[in-house]
């Protein structure tokens, strides 16, 4: 073991797939949650990562937290320049 890395960091979890709904319940709380529609429309614009098996879509809970926090990075700095 290294002494750069704390074990917890070493460790991955393995990608679990989860649909729509529950990942928006995953990712936000109740009183702040987007809506369903809101969600396809990134998913339809390719803003968020997502995998299909035959015709059911499956999300990566935290491929999509990243791809909505590099999408709430570039919103906040376009304005700034």
């Amino acid at each position: 073991m290294t002494k750069d890395k704390e074990p917890s960091t070493m460790i991955e979890a393995p990608p679990r797939y989860v649909a729509a709904p529950k990942l928006l319940e995953m990712l936000f709380d109740d009183d702040c949650r987007p809506s369903l529609r809101w969600f396809r429309e990134k998913q339809a614009a390719r803003k968020i990562p997502f995998v299909k098996i035959g015709r059911l879509v499956f999300f990566d809970p935290l491929a999509v937290k990243t791809a909505l926090d590099a999408l709430a990075s570039r919103r906040m700095f376009r304005g700034a320049g």
